[in-house]
């Protein structure tokens, strides 16, 4: 098919944190590059002040906003704007689609959640120059993502030990109030079609795969089905997120398994159980149950990570320690740290106003990454300094060798979980060393700082495959 003489950029802006390959926009690239000349520019590797837009022969910039890079992304807009008045600058992303009516201010047109359903409307009202100021994408079984990973440059420069993203599913059947779901992907949960799947693996070999579905385990056929299939296309291993409570199941534990499974990340979020049910988790979270699925997980040899929600009701003088002690005694092989957030734009963001206040006005810290929200009752001098506390002992090098000792993994196994263990705790490091938690202004130096893979990090890297690579042969 002849491209058109105008190319589309596409500009994915600075994030934190960084390392991680993102799917969206190779997922936009794959569906634009059949029309046009598509490039990506990631300014989580490079400094974006030092960026000069083209002037000529541009049809679109499209930018990936959300809340933590709005500042980012209205200096970015302003500058195309004065060297390039013609071309047409979209928003789309997390942020759009929840403050369409703001990102107007500094975009012609706001894309809203899904671009693939109507991905063929967009690109025939874009050569026609009859864009509309909005689009939103539904989530329809037939329009899933398929990335080609040759349009992502400089894909090497990406953390390895994190994996290659692979979407086989869309939404998500739960219901919990701060998450951010059911506004991106609205209506349905769609599985991708095992052709679909077929068509794409082939890229997946030799590396780890990272399934990046919302909530991975909600169809036990198709956990099977995606578990053989990643079983016979040669990766080395890979990970993925769901609910605690669907790991309960021998068949889904006996699929991981025998598919190099390393682990599942599990929103366990808090060991307090007004605390779960202060944000709806009550459901899918029971704390009664989550010592004897984690262990039953680990005698398969898989792996759980868990999310912790920082400051949610309920939060006492005890939660850090206690949090700490139970997720070291369980051999959680890493532990993701969120701030309670309600992002503007979501039906709950007013809701819970009476339950709390807000610490804040500003879009960029509605990030997960600085304390946004304070529910009544809950000291926020408190939250900080004892997530600072928590990161400071889960994430020295002594804490992680000793847990390890806790999942009864082999001598292998063990060495698998630490070097893996000391890949994450980086981004960890970087909270303390800009002291985030105290001064959580500081994100926006780690949101600009371009991305550089560090020589220690590159060797833990490579010993990690090959450690992947000998269990996989073993």
């Amino acid at each position: 098919m002849n491209k058109e003489t105008e190319s589309i950029l596409l500009l994915d802006l600075p994030t934190f944190p960084k390392g991680v390959i993102s799917l969206s926009l190779l997922s936009v690239a794959s569906s634009l590059c059949e029309h046009y000349e598509v490039e990506i520019v990631d300014f989580n590797l490079s400094l974006i002040h030092d960026y000069t837009p083209p002037a000529i022969n541009i049809a679109m910039f499209g930018l990936k906003v959300s809340s933590q890079n709005f500042n980012q992304a209205v200096l970015l807009s302003k500058k195309i704007r004065a060297i390039n008045s013609n071309a047409k600058i979209v928003w789309g992303g997390e942020l759009p689609s929840l403050l369409p009516d703001t990102c107007l201010e500094y975009a012609d047109v706001v894309f809203g959640g899904l671009f693939e359903p109507i991905a063929d409307m967009f690109i025939a009202d874009l050569k026609l120059n009859r864009l509309q100021q909005r689009y939103f994408g539904e989530n329809e079984k037939q329009n899933l993502s398929k990335p080609n990973f040759t349009l992502l440059p400089n894909i090497g420069k990406y953390y390895r030990f994190m994996g290659y993203p692979l979407e086989t599913s869309r939404g998500c059947t739960e219901k919990c109030i701060f998450c951010m779901v059911h506004t991106m992907q609205k209506k349905n949960y769609n599985i991708t079609s095992m052709d679909a799947l077929k068509s794409i693996i082939h890229q997946y070999k030799g590396k780890f795969i990272n399934v990046v579905d919302y909530n991975f385990g909600v169809n036990v056929a198709h956990v099977i089905t995606v578990a053989e299939l990643i079983k016979e296309s040669g990766a080395l291993g890979w990970m993925a997120e769901m609910c605690i409570e669907l790991l309960d199941s021998e068949d889904v534990l006996t699929a991981l398994r025998n598919s190099r499974c390393k682990m599942i990340y599990c929103g366990l979020e808090s060991i307090d159980q007004i605390s779960l049910n202060s944000v709806h988790k009550m459901n899918t979270n029971h704390i009664e149950n989550y010592e004897r699925i984690i262990r039953k997980v680990q005698s398969y040899g898989i792996q759980i990570a868990a999310g912790v929600i920082v400051g949610l009701e309920g939060t006492h003088k005890n939660t850090f320690d206690e949090l700490f002690k139970y997720y070291h005694r369980m051999g959680i092989i890493y532990a993701k740290l969120t701030f309670l957030t309600y992002n503007p734009g979501t039906k709950v963001h007013e809701y819970v106003r009476k339950k709390g206040n807000y610490l804040t006005e500003a879009i960029s810290s509605y990030d997960g990454n600085q304390l946004t929200y304070l529910p009544n009752g809950v000291d926020a001098d408190y939250v900080a300094s004892g997530a600072k506390k928590f990161i400071q002992r889960y994430y020295s090098v002594t804490g992680i060798i000793s847990r390890s000792f806790n999942t009864k993994l082999s001598a292998l196994g063990r060495l698998e979980y630490i070097l893996f263990a000391l890949s994450y705790r980086k981004v960890y490091l970087q909270w303390l060393e800009y002291d985030t938690l105290l001064e959580p202004e500081n994100i926006q130096r780690l949101v600009e700082e371009p991305f550089r893979k560090s020589f220690a990090m590159k060797l833990l890297e490579e010993i990690l495959d090959r450690v992947r690579i000998k269990r996989m042969n073993s």
